[in-house]
């Protein structure tokens, strides 16, 4: 019987791939999509955007029809002055979205992990047959 291996070329696109995936959906639907519904998720980026202050939020919720948007509207609140600053949306959601992606990509490395090494993996079937 002959083991196959994974090409090291094959290994690095996958991860790639998988890699900037992982930071599209932390964005897109993590920071944008529950962050909009959901305007609390975003906080735990307060430290990186506005690390002098207080991050703070105003969600709008629009009804037009039977369809329901939801936006919010970021702050900076100065602790010391308490004037309140606008801040930007994509700045926001970019920096959320990263920290999303990369949880994201651990839980979907974990979740190969656990495939490959399964008793219908590959690491148990004649090597590159995934199923």
């Amino acid at each position: 019987m002959q083991t196959k291996k994974v090409k090291t070329s094959s290994l690095i696109i996958g991860l790639t791939v998988g890699f900037i995936f992982s930071i599209l959906m932390g964005v897109t639907a993590g920071a944008r999509g529950f962050g909009s519904i959901y305007p609390q998720l975003n906080l735990i980026v307060s430290p990186f955007v506005c690390p002098n202050g207080q991050m703070t939020y105003a969600q709008n919720v629009s009804e037009v029809g039977s369809a329901t948007y939801y936006a919010a509207t970021w702050f900076c609140e100065d602790e010391q002055s308490g004037e309140k600053q606008e801040l930007d949306h994509n700045t926001v959601f970019l920096s959320a979205g990263l920290i999303y992606g990369i949880v994201f990509f651990i839980v979907l490395l974990l979740i190969v992990q656990l495939y490959w090494n399964s008793s219908i993996g590959p690491a148990q079937n004649d090597g590159l047959r995934l199923w």
